[in-house]
Order: structure tokens, then sequence, then C-alpha cells
């Protein structure tokens, strides 16, 4: 079950309510997912004779950016937060949306810079049809989700069975296809991984800091693919944004070999990444990531390297806690590493300035619903 909550102000088109979107509404609350049309103001003209008997209802609730009644809501239908949805067209949508912990979808109509601002973004009742299906019908759970010493890992599909054809490098490029191309796809992949995020309690942890582990190549200019999706998720889950656009979390300092590609000798070995990567200077500033909480995004992962090694800089750095997110995971061989970074870790680190304590199997626990969501979602 799905709760879908919006205001008044978000289904009108010119002025008049919009009759797609009226219908989508009728139609989700017929399927046994309660809508609410929520207002500080008293119930508009038109309501009645949009909505009818279908049993959509008006609820006033001044004070509604607090975000309880979203809570409330899902209380009394032994819900979550997180099963909430909320089309936002206008600040005050945000506010609720965001401090209910709901997961927020902008209405591409609406012209408030709060809700441009939102990630996931819908033109029409077609797409907003869309997502509504697709999360009403998926329980939201992480493929993969396992504990290392000093850092989690999540996974939110497994592409071992993805095609014999299909390599890391292949996927990359699908998921670079689906972000560039927009529309329902990129929508459809923003909600399940926020969704995901949310059951996680993403939104509620405070000094939330999001990055991208960079590319073998990387430019560090903060515009690659990976980055506008996590940029765009970030303003979907997190209430306050410690990111701040076109300063990336992790420089890369030296292109190192293409590991999708086979590259670099032994994949399971640290030492190519910690050598050509460190955390860029702009978050020394003031102790940025000092007690931060921090998320690194990665497209997927086979050995994990990457966040172990994003994890040595990040502790050094001092970070509370960092967690790992691939959207897809290669294979059960992840490893778990506890490196120490013994130099500046806002600089290029040289051989022999760390050193690999400890690295093995890292087990998790599998869901199997959640497999096969990725695939679907990225042709």
């Amino acid at each position: 079950m799905l709760i879908l909550m919006t205001s008044p102000d978000a289904l009108l088109r010119n002025g008049v309510p919009d009759p797609q979107l009226i219908s989508v509404l009728t139609k989700a609350n017929a399927a046994g997912n309660p809508v609410g049309i929520i207002s500080n103001h008293g119930e508009p003209s038109w309501f009645k004779g949009a909505f009818g008997s279908s049993g959509v209802q008006f609820l006033q609730s001044r004070g509604r950016q607090s975000g309880d009644i979203v809570s409330q809501n899902a209380k009394n239908f032994g819900l979550n937060p997180f099963d909430v949805l909320v089309l936002a067209s206008k600040d005050e949508d945000v506010q609720m949306g965001k401090n209910g912990h709901a997961l927020l979808i902008a209405a591409g109509w609406s012209g408030d810079k709060q809700v441009e601002a939102l990630g996931i973004r819908i033109e029409g009742a077609a797409q907003f049809q869309e997502i509504v299906e697709l999360i009403a019908g998926w329980s939201g759970q992480w493929w993969f989700s396992g504990k290392a010493l000093h850092y989690d890992v999540r996974a939110l599909s497994d592409l071992s069975g993805y095609g014999k054809s299909v390599s890391q490098q292949d996927f990359a490029q699908r998921l670079t296809n689906t972000v560039k191309n927009g529309g329902s796809r990129l929508n459809a992949l923003l909600a399940v991984t926020a969704r995901s995020l949310l059951m996680d309690g993403a939104d509620s942890v405070d000094g939330l800091v999001w990055g991208v582990y960079p590319s073998s190549n990387s430019d560090n200019d903060d515009t690659d693919t990976l980055c506008d999706f996590t940029h765009r998720l970030r303003t979907t889950v997190s209430r306050v944004r410690f990111s701040k656009r076109g300063e990336p979390l992790f420089i890369r300092h030296t292109a190192s070999p293409k590991r999708s590609a086979g590259g670099g000798g032994n994949r399971t070995d640290p030492t190519g990444q910690v050598l050509t990567i460190h955390l860029n200077p702009f978050y020394k500033q003031s102790s940025r990531l000092v007690g931060k909480n921090v998320i690194v995004i990665d497209d997927c992962t086979t050995y994990g390297v990457s966040f172990g090694v994003a994890a040595a800089f990040l502790k050094k750095a001092g970070a509370a806690t960092v967690t790992g997110v691939a959207l897809g995971k290669f294979g059960n061989q992840l490893r778990q590493y506890e490196i120490d970074i013994l130099t500046d870790p806002y600089a290029p680190v040289s051989a022999g300035s760390f050193s690999v304590v400890t690295s093995g199997s890292l087990t998790g626990s599998t869901n199997a619903i959640s497999q096969q969501v990725l695939r679907s979602l990225i042709p």
C-alpha cells in the first residue's frame, strides 16, 4: 500500500483541475492506495466536482509544513512515512514531504524554485502514473546489505545474471544512457533508490554529506552522469544539504587502470586506488567532514575496493559514518577493507604512506524481491 498526498495547487493546470491528474489519483485510491489532498486552507470549490464519491479525501491541516500530517496518516494506515508519496508544486508541499520523511516528486509545471530543485520530476499525469505503479508494487529493500568494520555497503540489485556479455563497463554505459535520456526510467531509478535510502533512515541523519566515487579518468568537475544522478538523489532524500554542487568529494589526481576493463592486475588490491585519489581540499576548510555521515555512490561493484578506499580517506578526515551505495553488484566476491591512511587525506598519498590492515570477505543479507528491479530499469 502507498499513501499519496498533494495540494490543490498541484492539480491545477492553467488555473483549472487537470482531468488526467485527477484520474491518476482516483485510480490509485480505487486500487487501495489512500489519497489525500492537503491544504492549510478550506476545501476548494472544484473538489467535489472533480473527485465526487471516489473516496479521495480533502484534509485541511494548518501548519502542514511541519510534516505531522504525513506521519499521522502513515500511522493511521499502519504504514511508515517512506510509504507516503508527495507530489509537490510549491514550497509548502516540499516542506511537508521532507519534514514528514516522505518520497517527494516534483510537478514539472510548477515554477517554484524549491520544487525545481528536487531530483525526481514529472512533466505530466502519465509519468506520475508510472511512478505510482512502480512504488506501490515494490517493497523497496536493498538487494544486498552488509556491514564492514568502519563502513556499510548497500547494493540496489544483483547483476550477476545480467548476461555473460555484460561487463561492469557495459553496465556503466547503460546507466549513463538512462540518466542522460531522463524521463520515466530515470525517475523510476531515482524513486527506487531514494525509497531504499528512506527506509534506511538516511533523511533523518544529521550532518549528511553526499559523494561520488570518481571514475578511473574523472575530470573532477562534478558534471558526469553519476554526479548528476547523486545530486538529484540527495535533493529527494535529504532535508539538509551539506554537499556543494561543483565541489566533488573526491579528486582523481592521476588516472587509474580501468577496473571494469580488467586493468591493474589484482582487482582486489586497493593500492592503485589509494595512490590515485584524495579528498577534495574544499572539505578540509572549517573541518567540513569532521563528525559527518557520508554516503558514497558508485555505479556498480564487484570486489568493493572503491568503498573500502573511500572509507579509509573519510575515516582519516574524521567522518562519523560511511555508507557505500552501489546501484548494481556483480558476483559473490565482495570484500571488506580496513586501510589506514598515514598522511593528509586531502593530498596525494605516496607508496608507504598507507597500510592495508585487514582484508576479507564481506557477507550480508539479500532480498530476492529487489533482485530484478535495476535490470528492468536499465535496458
